[in-house]
C-alpha cells in the first residue's frame, strides 16, 4: 500500500499512533486459543496500552533512550504492547526465541545488555540462581492474552528471580498513565539470527530499516495490483522471529489489517479455531506449516480461500505448492533474512509467480550474483547472492562477526542462487550446505525436492559427509510417511532425476527432523551427528 504523499510516520513508533488515528476501535489483533477463547485489542488499544507501557518503562521504572529490553513472550496481546512501548520510550527490543534453554537465554541477555527482561512466568526458573547476569528489572506475563488489571497478576517475590533485581507483574505496568515524552532511538531491534548454520548473531535493525521493509513490502504487493489492505491475516509462526515481525508489527498494522495470532502453531490443529471463526485473506508460512495443514482432515474438508500465502524461512517443497494451490489459492515463495530485516524478493500475486523459485526483488532492493572473487557472473550462473537496500541491517552487535559480511554497501548472504534472464531469481543452497563431491558441487535442497516427491517419504534433509573416495559424499536423513520406502527404492527413485554423484550414497531412516521453532531443518545439528564412517551401497543401509 502506498503511503500518502506527507506520511506522518518517522519512526516504527508513530505506526501504532497512526493506525489508531485511521483505524480506531477496529480490531488490530485477536489472540485465538487452541479451544476456541478469543482475546481482541483494537487499533486505539495498542496506541493506548503501549503508550502506558513506555511511561511505566520511564517511570518508576527508570530506563533511558537507548537501554534494551528483552522480550520473550509466545504469540499474545502482551507482545506489540510491549514492543511499540519499548519504542515509543525510546528502548532497543530484542525478542527471545520463548523455547530458549537457560543457557541460550543467559547468552542473549549478556550478548544484547538487556537492561530490562519482558516474559511468561516460566522465565524466572531460567534466570534464577544464575551469578553470572548482571542486575536487571523482569516483568512477568501470565498466559497469552492480555490481562489491563493488576487483579489477575500478582508479582512474584523478587529474590526468587535470580538477577533481577525488581518484578512486576505486567497488569501492574499497564495501571499508570499515558507517557507524556516522545522519545526515539535510531536503533529499534537486536535482531538475533536462527542459529541453523552456527551460533546465532545479533542483527541491528535501525528504524529506518523498519520503515523501508514496511514501504517495500506494501509497494511490492500494491504495484501487482493485489494490495494488503485492511482485511484479515493469519500469524501462525512465532512473532519473535523476523518473517512473523516484518508482517504482523510493521505491515499488517500500517494496512489496518486484523491479525489473528495463534500463540503456538503445533499441533497443527491449534490453528483450526482460528479458521473456523475468521475468514482468512491472507497468511506468512514456512514449507512445514503448509504441509501439515494440508495433511489435516479438517482442512482438506473444509478448505479456506485465500487470496494469497507467503512462504519463507525455508525451501518450499513444489509437491506442498502445487498441493496448496489446487486446495486452497496462490501461494507466493519469498526470501529474506534476519540481516535484511526479513525481505529480499518474492514471487507477485500474478500468473508471473514459478513455483521452485524465490521471484523478484521487491521494490528498492537491488542483488548480484558473483563467484568467489566477487565478480558478476552472467544470468544462469550459479554464484553467491548479494543484497543492497534500505532494509539491509546496519552490521552485527559483535563487529568481531564475519567483518566482510557487510562491504560496499553489499550484504554477502552466503545462499548459492542463480538469475535467469527474466531477473527471476532460483536459490540453489546455503553456501556451508553445499556438498562437494569429487569436485562437483551438489545442493541438497535439490535433493531434498526429489526425494520428497516419493509418495512414502514425508520429509528428507541431505547434508555431506566425509569420504575417502569423493572427499564428500551425501548422506540422506528420510522421515517415512506410513510404510517405509527401502533404501533400494529411494535409490532407484533419486536416479531417474539426479545425476549419479547428488545420489545420496547413504540413508538414515528417522522418526523426524531437528527443526527451529520456525520449521526450519537444523542440518547443521545432523552434521554433527554425521561423524565418519564407512559409506556403503543403498542395500546395506541402516534405517
Amino acid at each position: 500500500m502506498t503511503r500518502p504523499d506527507i506520511d506522518p510516520v518517522s519512526h516504527p513508533a508513530d505506526l501504532a499512533t497512526d493506525a489508531a488515528r485511521r483505524f480506531g476501535m477496529r480490531p488490530a489483533y485477536t489472540v485465538v486459543m487452541p479451544d476456541g477463547t478469543r482475546e481482541t485489542l483494537s487499533f486505539a488499544d495498542v496506541d493506548h496500552l503501549s503508550d502506558v507501557f513506555a511511561g511505566f518503562l520511564a517511570s518508576p521504572l527508570g530506563a533511558k533512550p537507548g537501554d534494551v529490553v528483552a522480550v520473550q513472550l509466545a504469540n499474545g496481546l502482551a507482545f506489540p504492547i510491549v514492543v511499540f512501548g519499548a519504542w515509543k520510550a525510546g528502548l532497543i527490543v530484542t525478542p527471545v526465541n520463548p523455547y530458549y534453554t537457560a543457557v541460550e537465554t543467559w547468552r542473549q541477555l549478556l550478548d544484547s545488555g538487556a537492561r530490562v527482561m519482558v516474559a511468561d512466568r516460566s522465565a524466572a526458573d531460567l534466570v534464577r540462581g544464575s551469578n553470572n547476569l548482571p542486575d536487571f528489572d523482569m516483568v512477568i506475563v501470565d498466559g497469552a492474552g492480555i490481562p489491563v488489571t493488576a487483579e489477575h497478576n500478582v508479582a512474584p517475590n523478587p529474590l526468587s528471580l535470580g538477577g533481577a533485581e525488581r518484578c512486576w507483574a505486567f497488569g501492574e505496568t499497564l495501571e499508570g498513565d499515558a507517557a507524556a515524552f516522545r522519545l526515539r532511538h535510531p536503533i529499534c531491534l537486536y535482531q538475533y539470527t536462527g542459529g541453523t548454520t552456527g551460533s546465532s548473531k545479533a542483527a541491528i535493525i535501525t528504524a529506518a530499516n523498519l520503515l523501508a521493509t514496511r514501504t517495500m513490502v506494501g509497494e511490492f504487493f500494491g504495484s501487482h495490483g493485489s494490495p494488503i489492505a485492511n482485511g484479515t491475516a493469519l500469524t501462525a509462526l512465532p512473532l519473535y522471529h523476523i518473517f512473523a515481525f516484518l508482517f504482523g508489527m510493521l505491515v499488517y498494522v500500517d494496512a489496518g489489517t486484523h491479525n489473528i495470532v495463534v500463540p503456538l502453531a503445533r499441533p497443527i490443529s491449534n490453528l483450526r479455531p482460528a479458521f473456523e471463526h475468521h475468514a482468512i485473506d491472507w497468511m506468512a508460512g514456512v514449507d512445514t506449516l503448509y504441509a501439515g495443514l494440508l495433511a489435516e482432515e479438517w482442512f482438506q474438508a473444509s478448505p479456506p480461500r485465500l487470496k494469497f500465502a507467503i512462504a519463507g524461512g525455508a525451501a518450499l517443497r513444489a509437491s506442498v505448492a502445487i498441493e496448496w494451490e489446487r486446495l486452497v489459492g496462490p501461494i507466493l515463495e519469498g526470501y529474506g533474512l534476519t540481516e535484511t530485516t526479513g525481505i529480499v524478493s518474492c514471487n507477485p500475486p500474478t500468473n508471473a509467480r514459478r513455483i521452485g523459485s524465490i521471484g523478484f526483488p521487491v521494490t528498492g532492493a537491488a542483488v548480484r550474483i558473483v563467484d568467489d572473487e566477487c565478480s558478476d557472473v552472467l544470468p544462469g550462473i550459479a554464484g553467491e547472492l548479494l543484497v543492497r537496500g534500505p532494509q539491509v541491517a546496519a552490521g552485527y552487535l559483535d563487529t568481531s562477526i564475519r567483518e566482510d559480511a557487510f562491504a560496499d554497501g553489499w550484504f554477502r548472504t552466503g545462499d548459492i542462487a542463480v538469475i535467469d534472464s527474466l531477473g527471476v531469481i532460483t536459490i540453489m543452497d546455503r553456501k556451508k550446505d553445499m556438498i562437494l563431491v569429487s569436485g562437483f558441487n551438489v545442493y541438497p535442497n535439490e535433493v531434498e525436492a526429489v526425494l520428497a516427491s516419493h509418495p512414502q517419504v514425508l520429509e528428507a534433509a541431505v547434508v555431506g559427509v566425509e569420504s575417502e573416495r569423493s572427499g564428500e559424499a551425501v548422506r540422506a536423513y528420510v522421515v517415512s510417511r506410513g510404510a517405509t520406502a527401502t533404501p533400494e527404492e529411494l535409490d532407484r527413485h533419486c536416479r531417474l532425476s539426479l545425476a549419479a554423484y547428488k545420489v545420496p550414497r547413504e540413508f538414515v531412516f528417522i522418526e523426524s527432523l531437528p527443526k527451529s521453532a520456525v520449521g526450519k531443518t537444523l542440518r547443521a545439528e545432523l552434521r554433527k551427528a554425521a561423524t565418519p564412517r564407512r559409506f556403503h551401497l543403498p542395500g546395506m543401509q541402516a534405517r
